[in-house]
């Protein structure tokens, strides 16, 4: 029995989620004691782990066995976060969102009361501690190769494009180069891609892909490129792990995994 934070993971069906329930059984610093998936309730798209709860919804999890500080990892679809956000509220519940697509507005307005009821609400695009050392090594590089384009390449069935690491990664080069924020979603020609922050985003939507994404910097007469490649969704378990251990150390929005590191 872990001694570590007690999760109930929402999405425990889906691809990523999937993965991180069976990742997490593996660990001794958390627990998971819940996998919630509406397919829980008929024959499920993938197998859970059979050492936790199951729910269809965070709504059909007994009072008695949520407690004050839990934690609910989001892997769900953006349409739900907000239902969850608010049940978490009224558990007093951290919350840690992998989900992407989600409104940023309403993100911001749930992280104001979230820091009023002393909780903490993380935002990570990326649970992949080799994908956290790309976007910082990228911001790092930019001060110096502000040329910079961002190539990022998904399985054919995600919903959302640019992906929520391409968004943050692009964001902190922005930051890293001193550019005013401002996403633009409007293409710059139909083949250069999405400018978010000043940073050109391509993306690619192909089957037999998981996640991967490429920085690629250019000087003249030089070009970097910083590669990342999600190989399995298992590698997602740590990053999951080391939020649901940090997350009672905030209070409010926090978004990104690189400043637990």
């Amino acid at each position: 029995m872990s001694s570590g934070p007690r999760i109930h993971l929402t999405g425990a069906t889906g691809r990523t989620g999937n993965a991180v329930a069976h990742a997490l059984t593996t660990r001794r610093d958390v627990e998971l004691v819940t996998c919630i998936a509406p397919s829980l309730g008929r024959v499920p798209t993938r197998s859970v782990p059979s050492s936790c709860m199951h729910a269809t919804r965070v709504d059909g999890i007994p009072d008695d066995h949520v407690r004050h500080g839990d934690v609910l990892v989001d892997l769900s679809i953006a349409e739900r976060v907000a239902g969850h956000l608010q049940w978490a509220l009224d558990h007093g519940v951290h919350v840690v969102v992998g989900t992407t697509g989600c409104n940023e507005t309403m993100l911001a307005d749930a992280g104001h009361r979230f820091a009023d009821a002393g909780l903490a609400l993380l935002v990570i695009p990326n649970f992949s501690i080799g994908a956290v050392l790309m976007m910082r090594l990228s911001a790092q590089i930019a001060e110096y190769m502000p040329g910079v384009e961002i190539v990022e390449t998904h399985h054919d069935t995600k919903v959302d494009a640019p992906s929520g690491t391409a968004i943050r990664t692009a964001r902190l080069i922005a930051a890293a180069r001193a550019l005013e924020p401002a996403l633009d979603t409007e293409e710059a020609t139909a083949a250069r891609g999405l400018n978010i922050d000043g940073v050109p985003v391509h993306s690619l939507r192909l089957p037999g892909a998981t996640a991967h994404q490429d920085v690629v910097f250019g000087l003249p007469g030089e070009m970097l490129t910083i590669r990342h490649d999600a190989i399995d969704r298992s590698c997602y378990g740590a990053g999951v792990a080391l939020a649901a251990r940090s997350v009672a150390s905030f209070t409010g929005l926090h978004v990104g995994l690189e400043e637990l590191l």
